[in-house]
């Protein structure tokens, strides 16, 4: 693995960064894989009996569940206080996001139980996960109070909202991922919020996969105008996702023929996108991944990828033998376009060896 100062000193010669390396803190060293996975489960754990517990103590003293919602309250200040202790260890953190969302889960249960307006109870939501973003000291908790919050608008702006989340959340996320450590003054907020987003997106898209399927049609608003909408939504995210793709072209490759090669490959995505919405977002972050050597957005993305393609293929409503035309198809493109840029990789490295 990279050294930090090793690291820092190659984006410092890179012009990436000016500053000095950042000083590392105690949070920063953190368990192997399994103590997490053993300490985080426990916390969960230990979470739900003690929120079932409250909500038992609080049925049986009150019956009426209308007013559930203050246990949320409760549950809500008090996970957000104990966020904000210095130095907390793994199972306390994973115990406060725990309470926190059983907090809000039952103030949304509360308000919609009290009043007949969904929307309110989504106004409610999104202003405790804007609070709860900026006010707790644990930055995974801000990543679920961002994806909590895009599904909290999703549902207040209502009908077609969430199917044009998807070039907005293309380029929200994108955005972020490709400025990143330039603005790394701010990770503590950034990361957090570029992890909620991808999130979000990876949701969109596969709740927009799954809705343009035959199987899933009953999911649909408006059956007259889906078409319509999501052929906008698929466009919109193409044109962002290729203004993106050029963009991380122009810092990532210096040859002028791999340039071209790239950006026509990134042109092909991007009108394949407007028959399978969300596949442009998906090839984006993976690029972006790659050029950033981000290991786990790459791997993220290689399994998000392979999902897509094998629920798009479950959900073509045609015969065996056009998906099996189709994958042919798919796979003899691919192969070419591996040629193409294999090519292109070879011939400017053997130039950057002779000029060498």
């Amino acid at each position: 693995m990279t050294q930090p100062a090793i690291l820092w000193q190659q984006l410092q010669q890179a012009g990436l960064v000016t500053a000095d390396l950042p000083t590392q803190t105690t949070d920063d060293h953190q368990p192997a894989f399994f103590l997490r996975l053993l300490l985080g489960s426990s916390a969960w754990l230990s979470a739900l009996f003690f929120c079932v517990f409250v909500v038992s103590v609080f049925i049986s003293i009150v019956p009426n569940t209308d007013n559930i919602w203050m246990i949320g309250v409760i549950l809500y200040a008090l996970s957000l206080w104990v966020s904000r202790l210095a130095q907390s260890p793994l199972f306390v953190q994973q115990a406060v996001i725990a309470c926190s969302l059983a907090g809000q889960a039952l103030i949304a249960f509360g308000l919609l139980q009290s009043s007949d307006n969904s929307q309110f109870s989504a106004a409610v939501l999104l202003i405790l996960e804007i609070l709860l973003f900026a006010l707790t000291g644990i930055r995974s908790q801000r990543a679920t109070a961002i994806f909590l919050a895009c599904g909290a608008l999703l549902w207040l702006l209502g009908q077609y909202a969430w199917l044009y989340a998807l070039p907005a959340l293309s380029a929200a996320t994108a955005w972020l991922w490709l400025n990143l450590l330039r603005s790394y003054k701010k990770a503590d907020y950034l990361q957090p919020a570029t992890l909620g987003l991808t999130l979000a997106l990876g949701f969109t898209v596969f709740i927009a996969l799954l809705t343009n399927s035959s199987e899933f049609s009953g999911w649909r608003i408006a059956h007259n105008d889906w078409q319509t909408h999501l052929w906008s939504a698929a466009a919109l995210s193409s044109v962002v996702c290729l203004l993106l793709a050029w963009q991380l072209i122009q810092r990532s490759v210096q040859h002028t023929q791999l340039r071209y090669s790239a950006l026509l490959t990134s042109l092909g995505i991007g009108l394949v996108n407007l028959k399978m919405p969300g596949l442009a977002p998906l090839c984006l972050l993976l690029c972006i991944g790659v050029a950033q050597t981000h290991t786990r957005l790459v791997w993220c993305n290689l399994f998000a990828l392979a999902l897509y393609l094998l629920l798009y293929y479950y959900n073509l409503n045609n015969t065996l033998l056009y998906k099996s035309l189709l994958l042919c198809v798919s796979g003899a493109l691919l192969f070419i376009l591996y040629a193409v840029l294999k090519h292109y990789s070879s011939a400017q490295i053997s130039e950057t060896n002779t000029h060498a």
